[in-house]
């Protein structure tokens, strides 16, 4: 089988715009002994080694941040926003859309996602870079506000 082309990235992708269910049905195509990294120096920062140790330190560490339905994010142009390799490798630009905390602020972020397939289109390795000030200011002035409540 050969590695996944653009329009099949997105399609493993698209759910993301669709959460909560939405991303189980992304992280089914995430095998579970996954290498994450997400750069910088700030709170969700890290690297993982299975698909579960890094979706209870990231998603569901700052899901309960965030207004219904959740954090929403979009490949924008489409497959335009997909950059593929010959050898499994993808680097995909993301970005929120329509993303509040739940005390109204707009998390507006753009991800470049650092991404290695295999043959059977299962992701194996994920480098995740981001403007991690806004992270921090925007989650983490939210998270401070829910704890005084």
């Amino acid at each position: 089988m050969p590695y996944p082309t653009r329009s099949q990235i997105l399609a493993i992708l698209r759910p993301l715009s669709n959460p909560p269910a939405g991303n189980n049905e992304f992280f089914a195509h995430v095998r579970d002994d996954v290498n994450w990294t997400v750069t910088g120096h700030m709170m969700l920062s890290g690297t993982w080694k299975t698909k579960d140790s890094y979706r209870a330190a990231t998603f569901a560490k700052i899901g309960p941040l965030f207004a219904e339905p959740g954090m929403k994010l979009e490949v924008p142009g489409g497959e335009e926003g997909i950059v593929v390799g010959e050898d499994g490798r993808a680097v995909v630009e993301l970005k929120t859309v329509d993303t509040y905390t739940k005390s109204g602020a707009l998390y507006d972020q753009h991800y470049s996602w650092h991404m290695w397939f295999d043959k059977d289109s299962m992701v194996t390795k994920v480098r995740v870079f981001m403007d991690t000030a806004h992270l921090e200011k925007v989650l983490g002035d939210e998270l401070e506000k829910q704890k005084k409540e």
